[in-house]
């Protein structure tokens, strides 16, 4: 499949034009695995991608924005946001952009980098933090 996509980008190549491809990848997050694991795949996938593009003019960005001012927001609980940095959309962006503009291919806008750290050394860690809102979830079921 991804051949095929790719076969579509081959006129613009051989004209000059740079093409970009940007995945998500973050951390677990209980309250939404498939969200969470599908975001994970794609980060697999872009990580994979760049490596087999790599002697291309494609290049591959992987962008895991922090908490972010959508709507995706507006379903989780006061509680579960507490202490979390909520980051503007246009600011999300011009990150983005930028690392696009200076090839930085994984990019980690606000506090998602710190997040991403925080991952690797002490993984129990943040799952229990990011469990929270599961835990007060099956408490109000019991």
């Amino acid at each position: 499949m991804v051949k095929q996509f790719l076969a579509a980008f081959e006129n613009k190549i051989r004209s000059g034009n740079h093409e970009r491809f940007i995945g998500i990848g973050i951390v677990p997050l209980p309250i939404s695995p498939v969200y969470c694991a599908s975001k994970a795949g794609l980060h697999s996938f872009t990580e994979s991608l760049r490596v087999q593009l790599r002697n291309t003019k494609v290049k591959v960005f992987d962008l895991a924005p922090p908490a972010t001012q959508t709507e995706l927001l507006d379903d989780f609980n006061v509680e579960d946001m507490k202490g979390a940095s909520i980051m503007k959309v246009e600011d999300m962006v011009k990150v983005a952009v930028k690392g696009m503009q200076t090839d930085r291919f994984e990019i980690r806008p606000g506090q998602a980098n710190q997040l991403k750290m925080m991952n690797r050394l002490a993984p129990g860690f943040i799952l229990k933090q990011m469990s929270r809102s599961v835990d007060r979830m099956l408490r109000t079921q019991n």
